[in-house]
């Protein structure tokens, strides 16, 4: 007998057991049990890979958190082995966007660059993380002090460097050095191309080491710069690069896992779908948590199941709804970006944001339709809200000449245009010089065209077949730009 579907508690989990969209902090926001890890993040999280890539909102700011998070990291061993994220890592952050004691800010960083090169910067952070005994300066509080003991002491740097390496090994334990936010190193391009470049550099000269590792979360866009890598020898530190990919099984698999921990709500769902489909969870009982059924994590045939139990079958009502799409699918493929990528952070808005709408009368599920295109909506404006006031604010700029009036896909002498009739290249140059613009475009001095290829880098736009230009929803419908039968843009 088929038992009825528990609607409200499974709203009430989908409210409050997602993940919220900021996840740019030293700790992690969520506990433990409501950590998912794909196939490609098992291979990120592995100490042997040096170079973890991802977009925005693809997890790189959470793993960094969520690595030296004791709980966090139990749990994933536990509950993921395929990630080999074992007793014996000692994680430690070594740079990040939230304040530390543990590794130079930004501003302290800018002082450091006018006295030492980058190279010696990035040897004194990494010697107080492995915890370096005397005569390296260990107890100082003055990053000024210890940057200097690297610069004058490099022989006896190296030998403190090896002997706490020996130390290590003898231990079996390997110490793990995280760094993130190589964006906020500085407040522009050629201020923090040196210093990522540094970083990279020491980071493969640290391979020679098998007990202290150094992992470097990073974005697509910097690893695409040819300056930034531009050393010997790169190519190997880029031949062990891991991408964090999120599969569309992978964002359903998140969802379900965090659904089954969810304090209001997780029991219900739990329970519902173990004796409909006879999916047994099981309990972790050292870390207090659920772990996803396995064949709820790679079949998408039992996913769209369990997702259209949630949602109903269609993108609407009536008996030909599935002609509008099915929601499993739908969600998704609207929440793609220019690199054909969904983010967790988007995909969760969506539906965080579909559970708090007013459900159509009658529906009988959890999310209705309309719910789930006004969700798609708010991650957009989430998503346009990140990277244009926290990341690349002259996007914003460059945008405001389109806003309802151009519809795509389109011509990129449409775009280009509207531009020159506002002169937006003039305009971004006076900012730039105003300092109102952090991290301006890489291609500014292309003109108009280098603007197009660093909006394509970045995701933000796609080039089809003839020079004409697609923007994905993701993006297109908070910027208020028009598609022919597409989700309407924001007003």
């Amino acid at each position: 007998m088929t038992q009825p579907f528990p609607v409200e508690e499974t709203r009430q989990a989908l409210m409050n057991a997602l993940p919220d969209p900021d996840q740019a902090t030293a700790a992690p926001q969520q506990d433990a049990p409501f950590t998912y890890v794909p196939q490609s993040h098992a291979l990120a999280l592995d100490p042997e890979n040096s170079i973890v890539e991802g977009i925005r909102g693809a997890g790189k700011s959470f793993w960094w958190a969520a690595l030296v998070s004791e709980p966090h990291r139990m749990f994933v061993a536990s509950a993921f082995p395929e990630a080999k994220i074992g007793t014996n890592i000692l994680p430690q952050q070594g740079f990040g966007s939230s304040p530390s004691l543990l590794y130079p800010s930004k501003d302290t960083i800018a002082r450091l660059v006018e006295k030492f090169e980058a190279r010696h910067i990035w040897r004194a952070v990494i010697a107080a993380q492995i915890e370096l005994s005397p005569p390296y300066p260990e107890k100082s509080t003055k990053w000024e002090e210890k940057v200097s003991w690297a610069r004058e002491h490099p022989e006896e740097l190296d030998t403190l460097v090896l002997q706490r390496n020996t130390e290590l090994e003898q231990q079996d334990k390997v110490r793990l050095i995280l760094f993130d936010a190589l964006d906020r190193l500085a407040d522009d391009w050629a201020a923090i191309r040196p210093l990522a470049r540094s970083l990279f550099q020491v980071a493969l000269d640290f391979r020679g080491y098998r007990n202290i590792r150094l992992k470097i979360f990073v974005r697509p866009d910097m690893l695409e710069d040819r300056e930034m890598l531009h050393f010997p020898d790169s190519s190997k530190l880029l031949a062990r690069k891991i991408a964090l990919v999120w599969r569309r099984a992978d964002l359903y698999a998140l969802v379900f896992q965090c659904l089954g921990n969810a304090r209001s709500g997780g029991d219900a769902f739990r329970k519902h779908f173990t004796k409909e489909h006879g999916l047994n969870w099981d309990y972790d009982a050292a870390n207090t948590a659920w772990v996803l059924p396995r064949d709820l994590r790679t079949d998408e045939g039992l996913q769209k199941e369990v997702f259209h139990a949630i949602t109903g079958p269609a993108m609407a009502s009536g008996a030909s709804g599935h002609k509008r799409g099915f929601p499993y699918t739908w969600l998704p493929n609207h929440l793609l970006d220019g690199k054909s990528q969904v983010s967790p952070r988007s995909f969760c808005a969506a539906l965080r944001s579909a559970s708090r709408q007013d459900a159509l009368k009658d529906w009988g599920y959890p999310l209705d339709y309309k719910a789930i295109q006004a969700g798609v909506q708010e991650a957009s404006r989430i998503r346009v809200n990140e990277i244009t006031r926290e990341d690349y604010p002259w996007i914003d700029t460059v945008m405001a000449p389109l806003r309802k009036r151009i519809t795509v896909p389109c011509s990129d002498n449409d775009i280009i245009t509207l531009w020159n009739e506002e002169n937006i290249i003039a305009k971004l140059r006076t900012q730039i010089q105003g300092d109102v613009v952090k991290l301006p475009p890489q291609h500014i001095d292309e003109g108009p065209k280098g603007i197009l290829n660093d909006l394509e880098a970045l995701g933000v736009i796609q080039f089809l077949s003839g020079g004409r230009v697609q923007m994905p929803d993701v993006y297109r419908i908070a910027f208020s730009l028009g598609r022919r039968g597409g989700v309407k843009p924001l007003r």
